[in-house]
């Protein structure tokens, strides 16, 4: 009679287990099957998010002598010993980056057609060495990114992680029933390693979900825009710029530099310059970037076209004037890297960044367990069922 009544329960419950098995057995799956990928993204991705400050670290020439306030940055000493030092060099842009220990960067063509970073020191313009462009932030960037490949294959294939990425999480989530009463269960380490690996996993996917979830969904926006979904491009000048014979006219010095910086601040008041785009063509302007007012966004997103002949404002764009499709594209970056709040976001990011590497790690070990526990019943002739999570972890 108890017979029948426990066989008439487990058919009774048996919609509901097998759509957890089912669940499991996606979660399981995509888990086994792109894990050495996935884990590989995550950790370039992780290391990434402090690329800049690895290279600060091996580079010399990075470090500013001295911390300064942004309107003490020598923009036009640095250009004018660029000029003095290499006059046959053609700057691309001169830059600063958002922590003042940095020094000014500018990227500059030589004649030769090969791309270099020149340092300048911020206090004064003094020029503190040349390095190539390659270096530990392009690397991980390329490698996290597109893995090497053309960007227009290795792009959709890194972003296409996104999509299993979220089905992963919505499977632990459904088949760890009532899972906001794990977030502070201990794992339970005394056990054997098959159950503290799992503790472990849940432990980790319980406090990242929302970093998971971030991470998701900014990738997945990243996909779109491989597939030709990218934001408009930003307004165009107001005005044309004056003829001229060359990309930059002989007479623009350092000091007419800081004279367009100056337009620029009046232009738009408050700007925090951190970058200077120089003409690359007789008809292009002078672009003047940097931070104001809107959240979430890069430095490009507030801008002066500027006449580098005549020092004529040609118009300029704030960050809240941009579309909500530019505004989301503004958004992804600053979302997916962290550093939207400076070193201390950027160090939360390493964390969960660290957590998400490990969580791909542990679930790669439990599968291996799942693995060794049914090898060893199938030798001792026991039966072998399929656990659920809920049943692997209560053992």
């Amino acid at each position: 009679m108890m017979r029948r009544k426990r066989r008439r329960k487990r058919q009774a419950a048996s919609p509901r287990q097998a759509c957890d098995r089912l669940w499991f057995a996606v979660h399981s799956w995509l888990g086994l099957k792109l894990s050495l990928l996935m884990t590989f993204i995550l950790a370039t991705g992780t290391i990434a998010v402090f690329s800049h400050e690895i290279d600060w670290l091996l580079v010399p020439e990075m470090r500013a002598s001295e911390r300064i306030a942004a309107e003490s940055v020598a923009w036009g000493a640095a250009y004018d010993a660029m000029r003095r030092e290499y006059p046959e060099y053609r700057a691309r842009n001169l830059s600063r980056f958002e922590d003042n220990w940095f020094s000014l960067h500018m990227i500059a063509l030589t004649p030769w057609r090969e791309t270099v970073r020149l340092w300048f020191d911020p206090p004064d313009g003094r020029l503190l060495g040349a390095t190539p462009f390659y270096n530990v932030q392009r690397f991980f960037r390329a490698v996290h990114r597109h893995l090497m490949m053309p960007t227009n294959l290795g792009v959709p294939i890194v972003a296409s992680l996104a999509f299993p990425l979220l089905v992963s999480l919505v499977a632990g989530i459904v088949v760890y029933k009532k899972f906001w009463r794990g977030l502070f269960r201990w794992p339970r380490f005394e056990r054997n390693a098959r159950i503290w690996n799992g503790d472990v996993h849940r432990l980790m996917g319980l406090w990242g979900s929302w970093f998971i979830a971030l991470i998701a969904l900014t990738s997945v926006w990243y996909f779109v825009e491989s597939l030709g979904g990218r934001s408009p491009p930003f307004p165009r000048p107001e005005l044309d710029v004056a003829q001229r014979q060359a990309a930059l006219p002989d007479s623009f010095t350092g000091a007419r530099l800081e004279l367009a910086l100056a337009l620029a601040r009046q232009e738009l008041p408050g700007l925090r310059v951190r970058r200077v785009l120089f003409p690359r063509n007789s008809g292009a302007p002078l672009i003047v970037q940097g931070d104001l007012e809107a959240k979430l966004v890069r430095p490009r997103a507030n801008g002066v076209y500027i006449d580098p002949a005549t020092l004529t404002v040609l118009g300029s764009y704030r960050g809240e004037q941009l579309g909500l499709h530019s505004r989301i594209s503004e958004a992804a970056d600053p979302l997916h890297f962290g550093d939207f709040g400076g070193f201390a976001t950027k160090l939360l990011w390493l964390l969960f960044g660290i957590m998400m590497t490990a969580m791909s790690i542990t679930g790669i070990a439990i599968y291996a367990g799942r693995l060794r526990s049914a090898r060893q019943a199938a030798i001792a002739g026991e039966p072998v069922a399929i656990r659920d999570v809920r049943e692997a972890e209560t053992q």
